[in-house]
């Protein structure tokens, strides 16, 4: 049995109806980067079968080809062990995905079962439109067992007492270092990381003369997640849960970060704006084709660095992370229900079966992150290969210096996500400067 494939553009179904059938994935440059096209086309439909009719239920996600390859076999498991259930399947680069998921909520027509992540401000938006399905009475009546994933992972999908993802799959963000490089410079590579962001500065200098182009990727830029580190590291919040503003950070906070960001790219330690936004995926990476010696990255993605990079690379822990309890350990990506689906018991059986069944996890190769699910992940410890067992190390190491992570944004947060994302730009181009770009942004973020 074949996963069937939705179009790339959500455009499977009769355009002249409005009606939008599908979603894809490729690239998340934030949680879980990874490059891919969208998948082809199928049609959603319904049929018979010996124990009356077949449903049919649609599951997009975001990611690459691998990850592609990877969960529709695991999909097709699914289908053998539930033979009335078709479960159709598609995917996107990052910024398709959720582009084209915010297009298939204004017809009411989201994938069943679909990748997000609670506390986002990309998803905030299909939380705030009433489009997320509350798990909390699927896991009542055990058609989702949640009993062998940890009590915080499983609030991280809450918003109160609803609970809308639970953890496909659990990372933490790495820095991975190039070590041939460090040794051309004469460096020691801090094993748990660097315990100052201005040491780190000092050592990318010196990294940039042996490189001969950058020092670093830039993994600045707030896709990235780390000027939501950066607030953390201040006793700060990138997004406020309460109160009178939608940000939850300081001016200094905000200045000091763009700051070093426009310095780092004064200076060439970092590539420019645009050649770093046009970089897609690990193998277009500075790291990868030399030009850099380091770079941040979810954990989850180290193998695919690895893989693609003929240098031996190391993965240490965030810049401050040792004198901090600002790194997070969270899951990697949510899956969620969307209230729209007509078909939710089988969404709930797709959503059971890929956190918790084992040899569909084993398929999987916890591409998305370890597996949420204890025991799920202790019958896999023995399958890991050397880069698996890697990125369980840090994340283990990581959870020494982590605490929980940031309560769910308020209701309007995604405006002001796009609104940073659109002033960063601003900023690199010298359009507005860092003061002037937080005016702006805080103005925005006022409650009124």
């Amino acid at each position: 049995m074949k996963t069937k494939k939705m179009t790339a553009l959500f455009l499977a179904a009769t355009m002249a109806a409005g009606v939008l059938t599908g979603c894809g994935g490729g690239s998340d440059k934030g949680a879980t980067a990874d490059t891919g096209a969208a998948a082809n086309t199928g049609e959603v439909k319904t049929s018979e079968n010996g124990n009356g009719k077949k449903v049919t239920i649609r599951f997009a996600w975001w990611g690459g080809q691998e990850r592609a390859d990877l969960t529709n076999e695991a999909v097709n498991l699914f289908m053998e062990k539930n033979p009335d259930i078709e479960v159709e399947t598609s995917f996107y680069p990052w910024d398709s995905y959720w582009e084209n998921l915010s297009v298939a909520s204004t017809a009411d027509n989201i994938p069943d079962v679909h990748q997000g992540y609670i506390g986002s401000g990309d998803y905030q938006q299909f939380l705030d439109g009433g489009i997320a399905e509350p798990l909390n009475s699927y896991v009542e009546n055990g058609l989702i067992d949640i009993s062998s994933i940890s009590g915080n992972l499983v609030e991280e999908g809450k918003v109160g007492e609803q609970l809308y993802g639970l953890p496909f799959g659990v990372t933490t963000r790495g820095m991975i270092v190039d070590t041939s490089a460090f040794e051309k410079a004469g460096l020691e590579i801090p094993e748990n990381g660097y315990e100052s962001w201005e040491a780190l500065e000092a050592d990318l200098v010196k990294l940039k003369e042996v490189t001969g182009k950058y020092a670093s990727g830039d993994f600045l830029q707030e896709e990235g997640d780390m000027l939501k580190y950066w607030c953390r590291l201040q006793g700060e919040r990138i997004y406020a849960s309460e109160g009178d503003s939608l940000i939850g950070f300081s001016k200094d906070t905000f200045v000091d970060y763009y700051s070093m960001k426009l310095r780092w790219a004064e200076e060439g330690l970092i590539p420019p704006y645009d050649v770093s936004k046009s970089e897609n995926g690990p193998e277009d990476s500075s790291l990868v084709k030399g030009e850099a010696a380091v770079t941040i990255i979810p954990a989850n993605q180290y193998a695919n660095y690895a893989n693609a990079s003929d240098k031996e690379l190391k993965m240490i822990l965030l810049p401050g992370a040792v004198n901090s309890k600002a790194t997070m350990v969270p899951a990697s990506v949510h899956i969620c229900m969307s209230s729209k689906s007509k078909n939710k018991e089988a969404a709930a059986k797709l959503i059971d079966f890929l956190i918790n069944d084992e040899e569909a996890n084993k398929i999987m190769k916890a591409e998305r992150g370890m597996p949420a699910s204890d025991q799920v992940r202790e019958s896999m410890e023995s399958m890991f290969d050397d880069n698996q067992k890697k990125v369980a190390a840090i994340i283990d190491k990581a959870v020494d210096y982590s605490s929980a992570n940031d309560a769910p944004a308020m209701e309007g947060s995604t405006d002001i996500q796009k609104l940073i994302r659109e002033y960063e730009e601003r900023m690199m181009y010298k359009d507005v400067t860092p003061e002037e770009a937080y005016d702006a942004i805080a103005e925005a973020a006022k409650i009124r």
